[in-house]
């Protein structure tokens, strides 16, 4: 594939309401010809998914998704492509997922229940992740490419890699989460638990923001893969619902491929699950130097730490000149030598109030 390197747009489609979100992210790259390649990172819940498929119809006579890519199993990241896969006005020509029931290699020797059987485990983590079973099968009877990755995979060599997670992390977190079976690693079965959170005053003169270090995202979220889109100069990195321990794994395979080691020539980051404080920290923000990060958020999500007021205050801190965008009700597009018809949105400035400590 010879891309113009001149040309691309990169929408983030708003995602869910009230307090509820979620992501989706289409990229549409050129060849030197001027064909497009539309390529789509999760869709959102069912409504999002055929609002992207409306906005293509509209856009393209004969729409074609290149490549649709699952980050992880969650609804709010699949629901909306299963939505586009059952409309046959659009052609999807490959889909990129992990099947937690088969690309993650699990065995019943991993797990305490002794009467597990391997075609047992597979029924029950397919029950767990019924919508990914559900994908699969349409891809099965519409003979769409299927295919997992891992950190290993370049999906369009120099364009767009995963850069996690890799195939023992992702087993690792797989184990962990509250969606297989107990495992006899009891270190491993924490289940996650939903917090509330308290509300803080913020004075810029009173000294560092103080950061909750124990606060951690859910297993499943871990699994997200985390993946780089390279055009021209500009470097996407998009994260999906990626935790601390994920981005780390992440940014030491881009260090490694590279050759280097410093992670902050990414120009573009997504902030990972919604602007969660949850899923980074001060010594992962600091390995950033982006032009500008982006958060796919819902309408009313501040109250749940999406984004996370705290997480938007800690990055002006250590960097004044962050420049910071949400999505909430308002579709996103950054965009090179393509005419988009947008209104320019202001970054986030500083919070008066925010997020305090979970309870």
């Amino acid at each position: 594939m010879s891309l113009n390197q001149n040309k691309y747009c990169v929408w983030f489609f708003p995602v869910g309401t009230g307090s509820k979100g979620g992501d989706a992210i289409l990229i549409e790259l050129y060849d030197e010809d001027d064909n497009p390649y539309v390529f789509l990172i999760d869709g959102g819940y069912e409504e999002t998914g055929r609002a992207i498929a409306e906005f293509l119809k509209r856009k393209y006579q004969k729409p074609i998704i290149y490549m649709m890519i699952n980050t992880h199993p969650d609804l709010d990241h699949l629901s909306g492509l299963k939505a586009i896969l059952e409309d046959r006005d659009i052609t999807v020509e490959k889909i990129v997922m992990n099947r937690p029931w088969k690309d993650g290699k699990l065995k019943p020797e991993h797990f305490k229940d002794k009467r597990i059987t391997p075609n047992s485990l597979a029924e029950r983590i397919k029950n767990s992740f019924s919508m990914a079973d559900e994908i699969e099968n349409i891809a099965k009877c519409r003979k769409i490419i299927l295919s997992p990755a891992y950190s290993e995979d370049e999906l369009i060599p120099g364009v767009l890699s995963i850069l996690g997670p890799s195939k023992s992390f992702y087993q690792k977190y797989l184990l962990a989460s509250d969606k297989t079976p107990e495992t006899w690693i009891n270190e491993w079965n924490k289940p996650y638990v939903k917090a509330t959170m308290t509300e803080d005053d913020y004075d810029p003169n009173n000294g560092e923001i103080e950061w909750f270090d124990e606060e951690n995202t859910s297993e499943v979220n871990q699994t997200s893969l985390i993946i780089l889109l390279e055009v021209g100069n500009e470097k996407f990195l998009f994260t999906g619902d990626a935790g601390k321990e994920a981005l780390e794994e992440a940014f030491n395979q881009y260090e490694k491929l590279n050759k280097k080691n410093s992670t902050n020539d990414f120009t573009t980051v997504q902030l990972p699950h919604h602007g969660s404080r949850k899923n980074v920290n001060p010594e992962l923000l600091r390995r950033l130097n982006p032009c500008s990060f982006i958060i796919s958020c819902p309408p009313e999500g501040e109250k749940e730490g999406h984004p996370s007021r705290r997480l938007i205050n800690k990055l002006l801190e250590i960097n004044y000149r962050s420049r910071i965008f949400v999505t909430k009700e308002h579709r996103f597009v950054f965009h090179k030598g393509v005419k988009i018809n947008a209104s320019p949105q202001t970054p986030q400035g500083i919070h008066h109030k925010m997020d305090g400590k979970a309870q």
